[in-house]
């Protein structure tokens, strides 16, 4: 049985290549590729508060590195991040349980510890952070129906300030008022998904101004018991431009709420994927975020240089709830910046200072619901982060194919936390420096190439800092976690339609975070691993659009490979738990007139350890392969649908896991099962 579905696995991919490979043979001619975007007249303006497709994709071709550029839009259904970073080259998207909860994002295995996911990345909205200044973020706070473009910079070699991760950085650039007069939409699916948007924009060419506000409410029963989540969004922002200033303000408030149901063993996922365990039961783990923001960036430009300062202050109140503890945090996090660029001859310069703060007020408290020493306290804490940035930069266009790259970025961090009514404190600083180099090789019209070498440091989030075993709090004192980066790839179209993305990039890090869990998969400790590890992997992508006699083939393949070893210590040569080293996504969708439809694939062709003691006959991450199939329908007169049909096998497989220390039992709990088989549906109207 085993060999038939390995056969069938490799023969359904094998059919996926072959038929994109042989129709470029037979059609590569006779059409050119489909590209949605918008007509940009200003594509000098890369700097732009709202940039084009255009002005984003030729500002990340000046960098010497992986990046991404997605339009969500293309994606009908767009209630998860996984909706709209799917099939993208390096970019790994792993949903906990389906809904708008906390997805964990992977890039280059960066963050990968933390639980919740917690750090690892850098988060912008519109050009400015949404992280905290400790590095902890709210994922799915963050609403795709409002996201019009996302620009991503993959791994260390990247210029924002704030961003010293070795994952990169990811910014959601919004909708405006100039982009469409407004959007209704409708969404309703299995295990009572449902999901609805309303968004009204409007501009004046005359006076140079525009806004726009956007509506959104999801709900979701869950695939399995205990997993209900929902989210309500209000998302608004107004510009000013003219023809040398440009002023934009953002405003936001979320709510959300989910709840936990908490990982399974090996053997109960196979046998009962959406049942939980007693103590989920007992405890009723959940967690409610409610988040209000408020943006301001403006621009000045002056022939070739610029001036842009940004400002913003974000509020969030999140009570997290696990099995053991209540954790309830209130955090206030102000954050300013201001970057100059400028361009003489073969040279661009640039510099960015900035600032931010969070000022965080956290409880512990036991869980123990239905006794007496329910909410007794384990710590109640005081804690700031404050960081300093400064960068400084420079692009040499040596000749038409050759530019070189460099960049420093300095960090002056602190994180300080004392203990209330108590009497303890940790305070830590840091001061860094994260200098890189690349070198970019514009081989052809259509082809470039790229090699750079780049540094990463990264201080502990506060929930590294502070956690609890159930029984007590504890402040952590950890060492930043540092890193070096070489990378080489490039992208480019071999022939039309035929669109290629290769990045293969090598990482030692010292003093990596590792997060520990108990038995029931709740994270109760972090610690520095005290010898190197090594992060290394490929990155590989194709897409296009094959022209038939009749309709289209439009199609995307990627593959990520992540090798994550530890160098020495006690887990030497072992694998580091909690990404598989294949992931390979594909889907194909053939298009004539206003309709497509077509299979997709998510294949995880390898085992993976669940714990860094790689104990893998107790329990492992089952190899998968996950079938799904969608169909689109596109109206001349605005308004399109959509219908999918996903895990058509109806297959009992993990999607995520925790990554212990080592499982000693079958019964450890430690892995989160996907959905079974769900179909959703939906409406949506540009008007």
């Amino acid at each position: 049985m085993c060999k038939i579905k390995k056969t069938a696995q490799l023969t359904i991919l094998s059919t996926l290549c072959s038929t994109i490979l042989f129709s470029h043979l037979a059609f590569a001619e006779t059409k050119t590729d489909e590209i949605i975007v918008t007509p940009d007249n200003d594509l000098h303006k890369k700097d732009s508060l709202s940039p084009t497709y255009q002005q984003e994709q030729a500002k990340l071709k000046q960098t010497a590195g992986a990046t991404n550029l997605i339009i969500p839009e293309q994606e009908n259904r767009l209630s998860t991040l996984q909706d709209a970073l799917d099939y993208q080259p390096g970019i790994i998207i792993q949903n906990f349980f389906g809904g708008t909860d906390q997805a964990r994002l992977n890039i280059r295995g960066s963050g990968v510890q933390s639980f919740p996911l917690s750090r690892g990345v850098l988060l912008l909205q519109d050009g400015l952070p949404i992280t905290d200044a400790d590095g902890d973020f709210h994922i799915s706070t963050l609403d795709m129906r409002d996201t019009r473009l996302i620009s991503v910079y993959r791994g260390a070699n990247n210029t924002h300030p704030q961003s010293n991760s070795l994952g990169g950085e990811l910014n959601f650039i919004s909708y405006t008022g100039k982009d469409e007069l407004g959007t209704a939409r409708y969404e309703y699916g299995s295990f009572g998904r449902e999901a609805a948007q309303v968004a009204f924009g409007n501009n004046s060419k005359e006076y140079g101004i525009d806004g726009r506000l956007s509506l959104s409410y999801d709900h979701f029963d869950g695939y399995r018991d205990h997993s209900t989540s929902q989210r309500k969004t209000v998302r608004s922002n107004f510009g000013y431009s003219s023809e040398n200033f440009e002023n934009r303000t953002w405003l936001s408030w979320t709510d959300l709420r989910f709840d936990i149901p908490g990982p399974l063993s090996q053997n109960k996922l196979k046998s009962d994927p959406t049942s939980i365990f007693k103590i989920v039961e007992l405890r009723n783990p959940h967690r409610n975020v409610q988040q209000g923001r408020i943006a301001n960036r403006s621009s000045w430009s002056f022939g070739d240089q610029t001036i842009e300062l940004g400002i913003w202050h974000q509020r969030t109140h999140d009570n997290f709830v696990t099995p053991t503890t209540y954790i309830l945090s209130s955090a206030n996090t102000t954050g300013t910046q201001l970057a100059y660029n400028t361009t003489l001859g073969d040279f661009t310069y640039r510099g960015t200072v900035a600032w931010d703060k969070t000022d965080l007020d956290r409880k512990l408290l036991m869980n123990r619901r239905h006794t007496m020493m329910n909410k007794r306290n384990l710590g109640k804490f005081d804690a700031t982060a404050e960081n300093i940035y400064g960068a400084i930069g420079a692009s040499w266009q040596i000749d038409d194919a050759w530019q070189l790259n460099l960049d420093t970025k300095v960090t002056r961090a602190k994180r300080d936390v004392d203990m209330r009514h108590a009497k303890g404190s940790l305070d830590q600083s840091w001061t860094f420096w994260s200098p890189k180099i690349g070198v970019i090789w514009n081989a052809t019209q259509d082809n470039r190439f790229y090699a750079n070498v780049s540094t990463s440091n990264e201080p502990a989030s506060f929930r590294e800092i502070i956690t609890s075993n159930g029984f007590k709090a504890q402040m952590n004192k950890l060492d930043r976690q540092k890193g070096v980066t070489a990378e080489i790839g490039g992208n480019g179209k071999i022939i039309q339609g035929l669109n290629w993305d290769v990045a293969l990039y090598r990482s030692i890090i010292k003093d990596e975070y590792i997060t520990t869990y108990d038995s029931s998969g709740t994270a109760v400790g972090v610690f520095n691993y005290a010898s190197k590890t090594r992060h290394q992997g490929i990155e590989a992508g194709l897409k296009g659009l094959v022209p038939f006699a009749v309709g289209d083939i439009d199609y995307h393949l990627t593959w990520t490979y992540s090798d994550f070893r530890f160098m020495g210590g006690e887990y030497n040569h072992n694998y580091i738990a909690g990404i598989p080293r294949n992931i390979i996504t594909t889907d194909i969708l053939y298009k004539v007139n206003n309709w497509s439809f077509g299979p997709n694939l998510h294949w995880s062709p390898t085992d993976a350890p669940v714990d860094h003691a790689n104990n893998m006959k107790v329990q492992r991450r089952e190899k998968y392969a996950i079938l799904g199939f969608k169909v689109n329908y596109q109206s001349v007169h605005g308004w399109s649908a959509y219908l999918t049909a996903d895990n058509l096998a109806d297959k009992h497989y993990a999607t995520a896991s925790v990554a212990n220390r080592a499982v000693t039992s079958k019964d450890d709990m430690t892995l989160f099962p996907g959905m079974g088989f769900n179909v959703n549906g939906g409406i949506v109207y540009h008007f």
